[in-house]
């Protein structure tokens, strides 16, 4: 059972964050985009886009936002190697492969051998690109226990590595500070454009984005809810349950000082729009992501974005938001994945 806190300020938590080691990776603050062309289409409520895909490093995404804070800590604590391991087609994979070539870390990818690992493309193409290690492992292997076998093996060489991804709690819950700061500074501009806040904010979340914004709406007393759409469900590996997301927004929030009691029914987290499976194209990702690029010229991948994406058209279509309601997709990237499921997509002609 959740029970209130007495709010805090803007500027405790700003004075918060400031304390933490941080790494310069991202172009900040990034943009938010109207998108009224897409609103007039579906009959709905006002739309604005929270542009992280606009991050700046290796195509940008929400994770080059986290990797300010992990890989700050990281370097703060003497590390040396980090280790993800995740799908073939991780968008985090890529990111750190970026951040890591930038600050001089050595980096150690373990996708695992799915379906798309044999077609070197989109995001998995990029990360070999930056000089990252690669060390497949089976589709049907734990990533947690493979990344920690890697970790032991490193420990015993006199390495000093750092976990990412599923499993490694530190992290995590950097990643979910990360997303507190990134709603002050979405808050910041709602105020410059002297609109009110956002009654919703949806975004594509397994845990630690989606912690974070709600940990910030709970610490400053808003009433904004927060609409996560899980790309994944219990199926996989890396799902977290709305109890655990709760955990998280908690330990993000003692991280910086300030005490969150927050239980799971506080945590608006749907598996509804995952389709077949994760890191598998959906219908709906798929329609809802063409009358976006048709209405306002915006991209979403298939099988991460465009899902919270499609959750968000969903939600307007079946009348959960109205035209009074006013609507944030807080964009989290994985553009490059677009290439690698190219022929997913039915709808491309050949021209005249």
């Amino acid at each position: 059972m959740s029970h209130p806190v007495p709010p805090v300020s803007r500027a405790d938590i700003a004075g918060a964050l400031a304390q933490l080691p941080r790494a310069s990776l991202a172009h900040l603050p990034t943009p938010l985009d109207p998108c009224p062309r897409l609103a007039a289409e579906l009959g709905g409520p006002k739309i604005w886009f929270k542009r992280d895909d606009c991050t700046g490093l290796a195509f940008g995404g929400n994770k080059v936002r986290q990797h300010e804070y992990i890989l700050g800590d990281a370097l703060s604590r003497g590390v040396d190697v980090v280790i993800q391991g995740a799908a073939s087609q991780s968008n985090q994979s890529r990111q750190l492969a970026a951040a890591a070539a930038r600050l001089g870390i050595e980096c150690i990818l373990m996708p695992r051998k799915d379906a798309q690992f044999e077609h070197v493309q989109g995001n998995q193409l990029i990360a070999r690109r930056f000089g990252a290690t690669i060390v497949p492992i089976e589709a049907s292997a734990s990533t947690k226990q493979a990344k920690q076998d890697m970790a032991a093996r490193l420990e015993a060489s006199g390495r000093r590595p750092m976990i990412l991804g599923m499993g490694a709690e530190r992290a995590l819950t950097l990643a979910a500070v990360a997303y507190i700061g990134a709603y002050l500074e979405l808050v910041e501009q709602f105020e410059t454009l002297g609109e009110p806040l956002p009654s919703h904010i949806y975004v594509t979340s397994q845990v630690s984005t989606q912690a974070g914004l709600q940990a910030a709406v709970e610490l400053l007393g808003h009433g904004v809810k927060i609409c996560g759409i899980n790309p994944m469900d219990a199926r996989n590996e890396a799902y977290e349950s709305p109890d655990e997301i709760a955990s998280r927004c908690c330990a993000a929030a003692e991280l910086l000082g300030f005490r969150l009691d927050l239980g799971p029914e506080r945590i608006n987290n749907s598996t509804e729009f995952v389709g077949d499976d994760y890191g598998k194209p959906a219908a709906a990702a798929q329609e809802t992501a063409a009358l976006l690029a048709r209405t306002e010229g915006i991209l979403v991948d298939p099988v991460y974005s465009g899902k919270g994406f499609s959750g968000l058209v969903g939600d307007i279509q079946s009348g959960r938001l109205n035209k009074s309601d006013r609507a944030v997709f807080l964009h989290t990237g994985g553009l490059p994945a677009i290439f690698s499921y190219a022929s997913s997509y039915h709808d491309i002609g050949h021209g005249e």
